[in-house]
């Protein structure tokens, strides 16, 4: 009896240093997890955010927040000059972040958006808005200590109504 309650303590305070381990890194990851949601919020508000008369300003907002292929990406890509014609603009803001796999190097976060898109109509000459809900996906490297995007992807897109966000 007395052998069985010794390993009895013994496995209980295991569970409790176990325990607080546990939670201790839980809490280190919940710091680093809220800077990669942040840092994905910035990415794809920067991304989906557009406006004709300041071309030059989009490009460099996505160049400071992203690395490898997609900063290649970015700095050879053009404006189109059609969005320039149609005077074009782009709102977004984010409804949800999610880290969903995280590691003190990588992590990938999915964003749920809300874009709201300007355009003269070349036909009517007449503003037409679209709303639309975006489901995006990013991959994240830690570069000298903050988040960059390595990888991007547009999940699906789907309009909204008037009457619900």
């Amino acid at each position: 009896m007395l052998i069985l309650g010794g390993i009895a303590a013994t496995l209980l305070v295991i569970a409790i240093v176990s325990g607080w381990q546990g939670a201790s890194r839980l809490r280190g990851q919940g710091e680093g997890m809220s800077e990669v949601e942040e840092a994905a919020r910035l990415f794809v508000e920067a991304y989906g955010t557009f406006d004709f008369r300041e071309p030059d300003a989009y490009k460099g907002r996505l160049l400071e927040l992203s690395t490898g292929d997609v900063h290649a990406a970015i700095a050879t890509s053009q404006i189109d000059p059609t969005a320039l014609g149609q005077q074009q603009t782009m709102a977004t803001e984010t409804v949800s972040v999610q880290a969903t796999a995280y590691s003190d190097s990588e992590a990938t976060v999915s964003v749920t958006t809300e874009q709201t898109r300007r355009a003269v109509d070349p036909t009517t000459g007449q503003l037409r808005e679209q709303r639309l809900r975006q489901h995006v996906t990013c991959r994240f490297v830690r570069v000298e200590g903050g988040w960059l995007v390595a990888e991007f992807r547009l999940r699906s897109e789907e309009p909204l109504t008037n009457t619900g966000r």
